[in-house]
Order: structure tokens, then sequence, then C-alpha cells
């Protein structure tokens, strides 16, 4: 009878241990991540915000088993999260600096950066300024507090974004706190600066005019987008550029930047299938349509029809 109870009681462990895994292999708990499965979180300079939401949410439906969390911050965050070991990939508009990477070398993880697209800084204004050109030596002399004569007042998303890094790098400003230069608390509040103060120039990245959220329409429309002379100072009209598809690819746009997936998960995870998607000739498209400059020109397909 002792024998019948224990083999009767071992029967129904095993069964309801089954029970258990067959549940959470439905839910998909215990699936492993891979390259177009399982769940992740992924942070992203929100000065190129738009155009990543665009790919994820093609990438997602592509692969209906990836789930990526789109986290977006600035730039000095994300880099502070990968340092702290709280994230792992991370979208940005540079590369980490070789003391910044030496933190992985010391961890043994192998990291895997990928470029994908090209993005210009746009110089926006008040419909009701009369000035359309502003001379590059001229942002770079506010920025290191000197008075300048093209452009009276600057203002970024946030100090610790990555279009006021870069800026204040280019400028070689060591003025951290320069006057007339302005930090909000995000794009939107750049657009409402600027309309409210003329004299303003505000600096977002070239995606969000092209791309911006339905709640951002009306504030695209209302300001107007400057030209920046390719030299440093601008002598003819000529040598004013505004930042568009075609004036990146020739070249002609002074404030660009390289985009980056950024990948420190030392595994071959959703953040390598996300990469591979925008470096392939589909993710390459989508970037075109987006109007940034993929880093690789995908080729064009034409239809030949005889009649």
């Amino acid at each position: 009878m002792k024998k019948k109870k224990i083999v009767l009681l071992s029967s129904l462990i095993l069964i309801a241990a089954f029970a258990i895994y067959s549940c959470k292999n439905t839910l998909g708990e215990s699936t492993e991540e891979t390259m177009t499965s399982g769940n992740t979180t992924m942070q992203v300079d929100y000065s190129i915000q738009p155009v990543v939401e665009d790919a994820l949410a093609v990438f997602q439906g592509l692969y209906p088993k990836a789930h990526i969390t789109q986290v977006n911050r600035n730039e000095a965050d994300i880099v502070q999260a990968l340092l702290n070991d709280s994230a792992r990939i991370a979208i940005l508009t540079r590369e980490l600096t070789t003391d910044e990477a030496a933190h992985f070398k010391k961890l043994g993880i192998e990291p895997h950066t990928v470029a994908f697209a090209k993005d210009g800084l746009a110089l926006i204004a008040s419909k009701t300024l009369n000035d359309t050109l502003v001379n590059q030596e001229d942002i770079f002399k506010l920025l290191r507090g000197e008075d300048a004569s093209t452009v009276k007042q600057l203002v970024f998303d946030s100090s610790r974004s990555g279009i006021a890094q870069l800026l204040m790098k280019r400028a070689k400003s060591a003025n951290k706190t320069p006057k007339n230069v302005y930090s909000v608390k995000n794009t939107a509040e750049v657009f409402n600066f600027v309309k409210a103060n003329p004299g303003a120039v505000g600096v977002v990245g070239v995606n969000w005019l092209l791309q911006p959220p339905v709640e951002m329409e009306a504030l695209v429309k209302d300001v107007k987008v400057l030209s920046v002379s390719k030299k440093l100072k601008g002598t003819q009209p000529k040598d004013y550029f505004k930042p568009s598809q075609s004036v990146l690819a020739e070249g002609n746009y002074p404030l660009t930047r390289t985009l980056y997936v950024l990948n420190y998960e030392g595994k071959n995870g959703l953040g390598t299938g996300f990469a591979n998607y925008l470096t392939s000739e589909a993710g390459q498209r989508l970037i075109l349509k987006s109007g940034l400059l993929p880093v690789q020109r995908p080729p064009r397909e034409i239809e030949i029809v005889n009649k």
C-alpha cells in the first residue's frame, strides 16, 4: 500500500512539474533570448527618438516574439547607465571614449558597435526672424561665451544631451555656463522657446522635423529652418546650406553626426538582431525614407516593362 502511495505521489509531482514547465513555455517566460525573440530594454538618445521608434516598430512587426522596450534619455545618463551595468544596449550619436570603453575591457565584454545613419543638427527659429543665414563660427563663439553677430541666443534640449556635448566639443569650449546659451527639458520645449523668443536659435536633430510625433506637428510647422555656412564664415549666399538628405550626401552641411547601436550584451541577443536589421537593405531603405542618410546606399530597383 505504501509503495502504491509513493508511486502515485511521484506521478503527481511529475505531472505538476510538466504543467508548470508547459505553462511557462506558453507564456514565453522561459524562452531564451535570441536575435529575433525574447525581452530586452534599449536606451535611446532622445534627440534621435523618432527614427528609432519607427525602425523598432517595423522590426517588432517582422518578429512578433521580439519585445524591445525603448527608453529615451539624454546622452550623459545613457553612458552612465552603461558604465553602471544597468543598461547593455544603447543608441547614441557617438561611440564610447577610450576611457569609457575600458570599463568593459575589464569585464571581458567585447562590444559590438554598428553605425547605421548620418543625421544633421538643424537650427530652428521663430518665423518672425528676418535673418535666415547663420555663420558656423558664430555658433562656436556663443558656446565659448563670446559675442556673435548672426546668433544672439542658443537653446538646447538639455545640457546633458548629445547635441549640446557635440557642439561644445567642436567649439573647444571650456565654459560650462556660457552667457546667452540655454537648456530646457526636452525637444518640444526648444520649439516653444524659439517661438516665444524671436531672437533665439534652437538646435534639434533633423529627424524631429521630418518625423515629429503627432502632438508636435503644429510646433514644427510654426518654426523656420536656418541655413548654416559650410565654412566657419560664409561670404555669399551659396556658402550656406539647410540640412537635407541630398545636402548631407554631398557633404555640404557642417553640423552632422553618425548614429550608432552600442551593444554590450556579450552575446547574440536582440541588440545584435536589431543592429543587423538597421544595417540590412530593408533597414537602410527605412532610414532613407526617414529623410536621414543611410551609411550604405540601398540599390535602386528599376522595373522595365516591355509593351
